[in-house]
């Protein structure tokens, strides 16, 4: 678990166990998104990328992992300017911090 967000949960509940569980249900919904991340930019679907990107932001948010929030938003704006090398180079980063999720 990174630090960033075990310091943020434990701060926000208090409880290990409840921590712990909340990790890991965000590092799931970070691993399932994904795919369709990929998908999304393959089919040249801006809007869909733009979704899954400020889901991922969200979750992101939700438990305090600040640099996958902040690669979130920047493939928001890729997605909204319809950057291809731009997203790809970000979706790159987002699989980089999934495996240290």
């Amino acid at each position: 678990m990174k630090q960033c967000c075990k310091d943020y949960l434990m701060e926000q509940f208090g409880d290990e166990e409840v921590v712990a569980e909340i990790y890991a249900e965000y590092a799931s919904s970070i691993r399932e998104k994904l795919p369709e991340i990929d998908e999304a930019l393959a089919a040249g679907n801006w809007a869909a990328l733009d979704s899954l990107a400020h889901a991922v932001k969200g979750n992101a948010l939700a438990t305090g992992d600040t640099d996958v929030a902040n690669t979130a938003i920047d493939l928001r704006v890729a997605a909204k300017m319809s950057e291809k090398d731009a997203a790809s180079s970000l979706i790159a980063k987002l699989k980089a911090f999934a495996r240290d999720i």
